[in-house]
């Protein structure tokens, strides 16, 4: 590949997934999430159409085993609308599912189409995930001009500071790349001192432990696998010594370690934090340039870089092994403090703010992990079906906190989709795993060949697979999987790898090219329509229920203005578009409730009942509506009874039960008798 047109390439990658972190944000809104989705299935689609028909013939399909894999689970996520609690859920899952799928496939295809493009995939990623981290801290420099930040820790643009974590974490081993490579420009090389300090600082400001602790374990396994140590040391010691006094001094200030902070305590440190952010960039800028400077012409000897090598051995074993012996010496010794700290990380208390957070193990994701393993109990095979564990586990949980994940893939996987979901996900590990070896030569040799050199390349693709192997650890233990941004990221990381098959081993010509002018044949036109026609109905198919939620906003604005026909029109529309959602029949029992049609929209509201029999929003609408338009007090009171079973801490149906207790009191005090309503009690 060219140098322009790998640079080309690096930016629009890097452009592409910086407008899918922009404008997906948390993944938690329907319409923006279609949008991505779309999008990504679209682009994947043309991606793939262009590498059928310009493709090299006859090259094999490396990755071809983890697609499968990954198109299983998705496969298994849609197949669970039809044993879902909450199908409307799972429709969403799947619509994520299936951009996901059509993301990691473009990039397979990708690499087939030009296998060596793996160090213009490491740049676009690396600025994409930069042009996140500085649009984040841009937002404590600008407070107010980037949306409202009631939290404490940073999160722009997601919204949530542990995925903005994960998307610094994952560019860590690109970093590293960038300013360990032999090639490239001495500038380019300079920039990833302060691109990394920029990274470390990102971090440390989310107070993400999840993050740091992908991050540590991406660097570990760099030192370990790539032999580029002594750089790496000096990149990493500096980043780090010019970026902990910039958070060590923003730690210390309420705006970025308090809730809930006035807009004026944030407007008034962010001039400090911005002279200090430039402050810092400056110096890295400069570090990088002499260092480079130093570097120029001249290498380690072997000797050299062997005694580095042992000294930070050494060091990495001392650190761990002091540690453990100031434990053993102190009063609950070993055992007791190691039974400590696994209580304090499956222990609900809420971990403290600030820079103390960051050497805390407490955590509530213990909660959430006990709640997704009772869900997986009931119904161990299956699951309760995919995006289900926010409905799932409110008969378990203990509060009244919220969460719709369960803070954890394996977890939320298990409560969603059971053992079977499960074993494809342990498959597409392996599968993974084994071709992210071969990808990166890192498998044993076979048939007495050597291993590939350690090129520009090699250590591109291995910066790639940290960059996925960060992502899955940060993932483990917490819902990154569902942002759109960090999972396209990571994605492209490990489909790419995957998809680019072995290096080819020392002294082996490389592979002919295409001819230029070939014509594609008959059969690959015909494919590369199919493939569009393909993403073409997978594309309506993510958009039919925003499609439905537009229709159902109509029928609300329609009912607001009178206009009772063209309301109940457009509440069966939505119905018609997303019949798995119980939102069109809350719409369509107000219009018939307005049209005076009390019975029908009673029918209505229990054919929510019936149809979302364990989502407890259904019963509760189905008791106000009997104790407010019926003045049914004790059909209220067992519809409660039935949403209380569901949803036991809920204090809206906890209000609801007061309310129709309050009134039959007052019935029977007047002397009334109870109104008989004959309505069906079909799934109650």
């Amino acid at each position: 590949m060219s140098i322009s047109s790998a640079s080309a390439a690096s930016a629009g990658l890097a452009a592409g997934l910086a407008a899918v972190a922009l404008l997906g944000r948390g993944g938690n809104d329907v319409g923006r999430m279609a949008g991505v989705e779309i999008a990504l299935i679209l682009v994947a689609g043309l991606v793939i159409a262009v590498a059928l028909l310009v493709g090299r013939r006859g090259r094999p399909l490396y990755g071809f085993l983890a697609l499968v894999c990954l198109a299983a689970f998705t496969g298994v996520e849609a197949l669970s609308m039809t044993w879902s609690i909450a199908p409307d859920d799972s429709l969403e899952e799947a619509a994520r599912g299936l951009a996901y799928l059509a993301v990691f496939a473009a990039a397979v295809t990708a690499a087939r189409l030009a296998p060596d493009a793996a160090p213009a995939v490491v740049r676009g990623i690396l600025f994409a995930a930069l042009a996140v981290v500085v649009y984040a801290l841009a937002s404590r420099v600008w407070p107010g001009s980037f949306g409202d930040q009631l939290g404490p820790r940073l999160g722009e643009p997601y919204g949530y500071w542990n995925a903005l974590g994960a998307t610094a974490a994952l560019a860590v081993a690109p970093a590293l790349w960038l300013g360990t490579r032999q090639t490239g420009t001495t500038l380019t090389r300079a920039l990833a001192m302060p691109a990394l300090g920029l990274l470390i600082l990102t971090i440390l400001l989310t107070q993400s432990r999840g993050a740091l602790v992908a991050a540590v374990l991406a660097v570990l396994l760099w030192l370990v696998v790539v032999p580029l140590r002594l750089r790496t040391l000096v990149l990493l010691g500096v980043a780090a010594a010019a970026a902990a006094p910039v958070a060590a001094w923003a730690l210390s200030k309420d705006a970025f370690t308090q809730a809930l902070q006035p807009h004026s305590a944030r407007e008034a440190v962010a001039g400090g934090f911005g002279l200090r952010l430039l402050l810092m960039t400056a110096l890295l800028v400069a570090a990088g340039l002499a260092w480079e400077r130093i570097c120029e012409g001249r290498s380690a000897s072997p000797v050299l870089r062997r005694r580095l090598g042992i000294a930070a051995v050494v060091v990495a074993c001392i650190v761990p092994l002091a540690a453990l012996t100031s434990v053993a010496i102190s009063d609950r010794g070993l055992p007791g403090t190691i039974s400590d700290r696994v209580n304090d990380l499956t222990d609900d208390t809420a971990p403290p703010e600030g820079a103390a957070r960051l050497g805390s193990l407490s955590s509530s994701r213990g909660a959430y992990w006990r709640e997704a393993y009772r869900v997986f109990e009931a119904r161990p095979s299956v699951g309760m079906g995919a995006g289900t564990f926010g409905i799932a586990r409110l008969p378990y949980r203990k509060g009244q906190a919220v969460s719709r994940h369960a803070h954890g893939f394996f977890s939320q996987t298990a409560a969603d989709l059971g053992l079977v979901g499960l074993a494809v996900t342990l498959a597409l590990l392996a599968a993974w795993l084994a071709a992210a070896a071969r990808a990166t030569g890192l498998r044993l040799p076979r048939n007495g060949h050597a291993r590939p050199e350690w090129s520009t390349e090699r250590t591109a693709l291995c910066a790639l697979a940290l960059c996925a192997v960060a992502f899955g650890v940060h993932s483990a233990v917490d819902w990154t999987w569902f942002v759109p941004g960090p999972s396209a990221m990571a994605l492209v990381a490990a489909g790419f790898l995957v998809g680019r098959g072995p290096l080819p081993a020392p002294g082996t010509p490389p592979p002919a090219p295409t001819a230029r002018g070939e014509r594609p044949g008959t059969t690959a036109i015909l494919c590369a329509a199919g493939v569009m026609v393909v993403a073409a109905l997978c594309a309506w198919a993510v958009w039919q229920p925003k499609a439905s939620e537009r229709a159902n906003e109509r029928a609300l604005e329609e009912l607001a203005a009178g206009d009772l026909k063209a309301a109940a029109k457009e509440a069966d529309r939505a119905r018609e578009v997303n019949p798995y959602s119980p939102e069109p029949l809350y719409t369509k029992a107000a219009v018939l409730l307005a049209l005076r049609r009390d019975k029908a929209a009673y029918l209505a509201l229990e054919r929510a009942v019936i149809e979302h029999p364990r989502d407890p929003e259904t019963w509760l609408r189905l008791g106000r509506f009997e104790l407010e338009e019926l003045d049914l007090p004790q059909r209220a009171l067992e519809t409660a009874e039935g949403a209380r079973r569901l949803d036991p801490h809920s204090p809206r149906i906890a209000a609801l039960t007061e309310r129709a207790t309050e009134s039959l009191g007052t019935d029977a005090a007047a002397g009334r008798p109870q109104p008989q309503e004959k309505a069906s009690n079909e799934g109650r």
